[in-house]
């Protein structure tokens, strides 16, 4: 194929964008997305870096950074691909990384999750939450509140059931710092 022809098929992929509220398949790279919509129902794929708003569907980060506002669906990090969601999430996330900044709902597995208020699960060997955590699996995991820890290190500011572990930190624990089992005053 030669490069004018590429770019001919670039062309029509990124016009045929712009007439469509949403798409069905999308390859970002960065700076740029083919076809050009912030709207993706179906799958995409990004390579180094992509941007784009809502996706609902499969996304797939190839050996890359994929940033959306919004996603449902399954994300499914390929050679170290990681997943930034800025506002909502929903799903499963399978990634290197998995930083969600918003409201999570589903299932977030990595070797590192950073997350802020989630209602399911963080399984990776560096769990993070800023707000609230309903449960967390890994080495070492931390959430401003929670509900259920299993790590070697866990800690809480605000406990609302159990922490197994061989270090356990819960502000409000029936002793603050427990090894093994801890639980809130009030279990």
């Amino acid at each position: 194929m030669t490069l004018s022809r590429l770019l001919l098929a670039c062309s029509a992929l990124t016009l045929c964008g712009v007439a469509q509220a949403s798409i069905p398949v999308q390859v970002s790279l960065p700076g740029v997305n083919l076809p050009a919509s912030h709207q993706v129902e179906g799958a995409r794929a990004s390579l180094l870096y992509g941007r784009t708003g809502q996706v609902k569907g499969i996304d797939l980060p190839i050996f890359a950074l994929s940033d959306v506002d919004q996603f449902s669906g399954l994300q499914l990090g390929v050679f170290l691909g990681a997943g930034r969601v800025r506002h909502q999430f929903g799903g499963v996330a399978i990634n290197a990384i998995n930083w969600h900044e918003g409201q999570d709902t589903g299932v977030n597995l990595g070797l590192v999750n950073l997350t802020n208020n989630v209602q399911g699960l963080n399984w990776g060997a560096v769990n993070i939450a800023k707000g609230n955590a309903l449960a967390n699996v890994g080495f070492v995991n931390y959430a401003e509140r929670t509900t259920f820890q299993i790590g070697f290190i866990n800690a809480t500011k605000h406990l609302d059931g159990l922490q197994i572990g061989l270090a356990n930190y819960a502000a409000n624990g029936v002793f603050p710092i427990l090894p093994l089992v801890n639980f809130q005053k009030s279990f």
